[in-house]
C-alpha cells in the first residue's frame, strides 16, 4: 500500500493552506525579529497595546489567545527589557495596567519597518498588487462579522 503525504493529496483543504501560510509567516517573523531581540508574540502584544488601545493583560491575552500564565511570563520579560511598565489598575486593585514605554514604542515601529521591508515581500512572493488585494478581500470575507 502506498502512502501519500498530506501535502501530495489532491486539493489541500483551505484550513490546512491557511495554517501553512500562517506557519510560514511565523517562521519569517521569528527570523527577522530575532536580531531586534523580540519574539513575534512579544511584538503582537506591543502592537495590540499601541493599535487596539488595550492595557489590561487579561484583555490582551484574550484577544491574542495567550493563556494567562504565558501572558504573565511575557509581561515580566517585556518589563525586564524596559519595553513595558506596569501600573496599578485604579478600577481593580488586584489588576495592573500595562503602559508602553518610549523604548517599547520605538522598538514596535522598528519591527513594523522590518516587517514591511523584509517579511511582507517574502510572504507575498510573486503575487501582483491586484492579487494581494483580491486575496486580502477574500480572507476578510471569511472572518466573522460583528
Amino acid at each position: 500500500m502506498t502512502t501519500l503525504s498530506y501535502m501530495q493529496a489532491p486539493g489541500i483543504p483551505l484550513g490546512k493552506l491557511i495554517a501553512l501560510v500562517n506557519h510560514h509567516k511565523e517562521r519569517l517573523l521569528t527570523q527577522y525579529l530575532m536580531p531586534l531581540d523580540i519574539t513575534p508574540a512579544q511584538f503582537k502584544v506591543l502592537a495590540t497595546m499601541q493599535f487596539d488601545g488595550m492595557k489590561s493583560p487579561a484583555e490582551i491575552s484574550k484577544l491574542l489567545a495567550i493563556d494567562c500564565g504565558s501572558m504573565t511570563r511575557m509581561v515580566e520579560r517585556l518589563v525586564k527589557k524596559s519595553l513595558l511598565e506596569k501600573q496599578p489598575n485604579p478600577e481593580d486593585k488586584r489588576g495592573v495596567l500595562l503602559i508602553l514605554t518610549p523604548a517599547g514604542e520605538a522598538l514596535l515601529y522598528q519591527c513594523i519597518e522590518v516587517i514591511e521591508n523584509d517579511v511582507s515581500p517574502l510572504l507575498i512572493g510573486d503575487l501582483s498588487a491586484q492579487e494581494v488585494k483580491q486575496l486580502s478581500g477574500l480572507l476578510e470575507r471569511l472572518l466573522p462579522r460583528g
